[in-house]
């Protein structure tokens, strides 16, 4: 059975282009190449800890412009 919900946030990265895009679940940004290793670091670290949304929340509180 496939899932097809839409997720909150999501980061999407070309190795070999070093194009990378995250997705806050309303809205698309396609991200600067120089911002390819910092999302590389934060997918990794989303990826391994055992709460991962924490990680985003803490992302989130830092980043006051982010939107909900």
């Amino acid at each position: 059975m496939e899932d097809n919900s839409i997720p909150d946030f999501a980061i999407v990265q070309n190795s070999r282009t070093k194009v990378s895009g995250v997705w806050t679940g309303k809205t698309w940004v396609e991200a600067d190449a120089s911002e390819y290793k910092i999302l590389r670091l934060m997918s990794d670290l989303i990826r391994t800890d055992p709460d991962p949304v924490s990680v985003v929340k803490m992302v989130q509180e830092a980043n006051p412009d982010w939107e909900n």
